[in-house]
């Protein structure tokens, strides 16, 4: 080899060397032709004359050596294999006893590999080496500095020519334009985790996902997967099932939902990767959307990611807390209008519903109540009834008959779709025949009230017409006893009695209508009557000017003044037994009439008209007179 100085000033420093072995071939090539010369020629002219013999020699190229041998610039094993489509990496520093440029080349066998000719002197590491013809080249580096680090990338593919477990070896080649070399013995590496082998994990399958949805708020939603790994080697990989509420939310870096998670697989698992969605306890009735994401233990995703299975979360009916019920704050009924409807009784409850209470429109969820308030052992529903004053409200019969006024309370109005509970304020009236539960002042309660309260069941409706069951208050109340009393006509007319005489017979009537909610008795009494009577003004005791309370007398029935049944009026009260049964109908209450007689003293002188005031007070009858 020639090599002009001021070309190649390094290259030409080092390029006289010779090896031994080409020191001495060219010694005894030297000698052979001396020995040869010898023959040929006398040998006195020989040794008479002197001469000149020109030395030849061509010193080779030799190859470049590892300094560093190759490696996995990251490690690609069993347990850590490079994922299908990412890089992997060799590295080596090689060195060239010229100093010239090197190419470190990755092949898959040890078959011996072609090292590049550069066209000349001036275009050393512009022709890159080949694996053997039949071996995989992996890849070449660029020209490299003798002496510094060659890198050879190779970006890995799914199948094809490069398997689960790929053999390779390493070799560092010049290209010199008279001899290139490659190193003669290749390297698989410096170290159990950079050698030969490298691994390439596969994608994991993911061919189909599915849920078994529709589900209840607060339910339990199983994913499903249909979906396996390829790879073997080292055991089969593991496969993780992360669902997440949209198509963009997956983390390839962290291999979960950055946001939105829904689901994930627990315990990964070689096939068929699933997860379980527990639901929140309050969710809209509404189709959500759900996307299915494959992963294996090395993170490596599913070229089918993402696949949609959206769930239905079913509408459910709203519920009632019993305990929220509340029928006249806890305290017991108290009807405070005879004859008619005691207004205002105040009740409140609370609807749930686990749908929210706003819907998908953000409109109301829950749209109506229903409501009965009731004696406990009386069949009443809330719909249909039957509607009875004495014992049986419900909602269903409409405001015209029964005038329940609700409305929604200021701190409970709905407006987000976490919230799930809106609270009631109502008003209602209950007629004066309501049946009462509890004793009075002068009788007992038939036992069939007395063994019962007053109840309210309380249900919801929502905007997909789906009603809950009915709740009952945890607190139902008692209803007080109303003996209330009115007198048909005002006047107790005795007619014209001559004095020394009676009306021989009870004949004077006064009616009395039972306008509470007890079977009813009475108690009467009476004032003298005169001629000079006012409320304000009583009778003076004057036996010609006076007649004397005493001398009228009172019955339930048409009985002879003389009767001794016939009672004795008195200013003092005086209980007559009517037994009028206890009112059931609101327009037509039971009456019944109270019979009147009087007796005109001898000795009233005064003759003209005489005026009194009798007075009646309503007792509740023996519970045995109700009915």
């Amino acid at each position: 080899m020639l090599y002009k100085n001021e070309e190649f000033p390094q290259y030409v420093r080092t390029a006289g060397k010779i090896t031994i072995v080409s020191a001495l071939a060219g010694f005894m090539v030297f000698m052979f032709a001396l020995v040869f010369d010898f023959g040929a020629q006398e040998f006195s002219r020989v040794s008479a004359q002197t001469g000149q013999a020109t030395t030849t020699l061509r010193v080779l190229n030799t190859p470049p050596s590892f300094l560093l041998n190759a490696y996995e610039v990251i490690e690609s094993s069993t347990t850590t294999p490079t994922n299908s489509g990412d890089v992997i990496q060799w590295s080596a520093i090689g060195t060239d006893t010229n100093s010239a440029p090197y190419f470190l080349l990755i092949c898959d066998t040890n078959a011996t590999p072609t090292p590049g000719q550069a066209a000349g002197l001036g275009f050393l590491g512009t022709a890159a080496p080949a694996c053997n013809g039949s071996a995989q080249q992996w890849g070449v580096s660029a020209s490299t500095t003798s002496g510094e680090l060659a890198t050879v990338s190779l970006t890995t593919t799914e199948g094809g020519i490069i398997g689960e477990v790929n053999n390779w070896f390493a070799w560092v080649c010049d290209d010199d334009p008279a001899n290139p070399r490659c190193n003669d013995i290749p390297v698989q590496g410096f170290s159990a985790t950079n050698t030969s082998p490298f691994h390439v994990n596969s994608r994991p399958v993911f061919n189909a996902f599915a849920n078994d949805g529709p589900v209840d708020p607060g339910g339990t939603l199983n994913f499903f997967s249909t979906s396996t790994d390829p790879d073997t080697v080292g055991g089969q990989d593991l496969l993780t099932l992360v669902v997440c509420d949209t198509n963009t939310a997956y983390s390839t870096t962290t291999n979960t939902c950055a946001t939105g998670f829904l689901a994930s697989t627990t315990v990964p698992i070689t096939a068929d990767a699933g997860a379980i969605l527990n639901l929140v306890a309050v969710m809209q009735d509404m189709t959500y959307q759900a996307f299915g994401y494959l992963v294996d233990e090395h993170g490596h995703e599913a070229l089918a990611n993402p696949r949609q299975a959206d769930f239905v979360v079913n509408n459910v009916a709203p519920t009632v807390l019993n305990s929220s019920i509340s029928l006249n704050g806890g305290s017991n009924l108290v009807l405070g209008q005879p004859g008619g409807e005691t207004l205002g009784i105040p009740l409140t409850f609370t609807l749930e519903d686990a749908n929210s209470c706003l819907n998908e429109s953000s409109g109301p969820e829950i749209t109506n109540f229903n409501v009965a308030i009731f004696r406990s052992s009386i069949s009443c529903d809330a719909q249909t009834g039957p509607y009875d004053p004495n014992n049986c409200y419900p909602s269903g019969i409409g405001s015209a008959v029964w005038d329940l006024s609700c409305n929604v309370t200021s701190a409970s109005v709905c407006d987000s779709a976490s919230d799930f509970q809106v609270d009631y304020e109502c008003t209602f009236p209950l007629w004066f025949v309501a049946e009462p539960t509890t004793a009075g002042a002068f009788a007992t309660t038939p036992a069939a009230f007395a063994a019962d309260q007053w109840q309210v069941s309380v249900s919801g409706s929502d905007d997909n017409f789906a009603t809950g069951t009915a709740a009952t208050t945890t607190s139902p109340v008692e209803l007080e006893q109303l003996a209330a009393i009115d007198i048909a006509n005002a006047d107790i007319a005795f007619g014209p009695v001559e004095p020394g005489f009676t009306t021989g017979t009870l004949s004077a009537t006064s009616t009395t209508i039972n306008i509470g909610n007890t079977g009813l008795d009475q108690d009467v009494s009476g004032e003298s009557m005169c001629g000079t009577f006012t409320p304000s003004t009583l009778c003076p005791v004057d036996p010609t000017s006076t007649i004397p309370v005493s001398e009228q007398r009172v019955a339930a029935s048409p009985l002879s003044y003389t009767d001794p049944l016939a009672n004795t009026l008195a200013t003092t009260t005086l209980e007559i037994e009517l037994d009028i049964q206890k009112s059931i109908s609101t327009s037509t209450p039971n009456r019944a009439d109270t019979y009147w007689g009087i007796a005109v003293p001898i000795e009233i002188t005064l003759a003209g008209d005489y005026t009194g005031l009798n007075s009646f007070i309503a007792r509740a009858a023996e519970a045995i007179d109700w009915q």
